[in-house]
């Protein structure tokens, strides 16, 4: 499966931004692939903002058009 990301984690440094989706409910969001940090929307991970962890559970993959209906894929590097 392919991984959409969109920068780095402002929060570890390390890891990347990746959007994917709640298993079950099909919610996109935000997460660093190295630290688990979530964001509701890409903006507030870029920006540091709002994060936490565990407001998500278990994260899988998500695809391109998904992403583009919600209009994140301006995001997309």
């Amino acid at each position: 499966m392919k991984h959409y990301y969109i920068g780095n984690c402002r929060i570890c440094n390390q890891g990347m931004l990746e959007i994917v989706k709640e298993e079950g409910s099909n919610v996109l969001f935000v997460e660093c692939d190295e630290c688990e940090a979530e964001w509701k929307n890409p903006e507030d991970a870029l920006n540091k903002k709002n994060g936490g962890r565990n407001q998500y559970s278990k994260s899988i993959g998500t695809c391109y058009d998904e992403i583009k209906l919600i209009k994140w894929d301006k995001y997309l590097i």
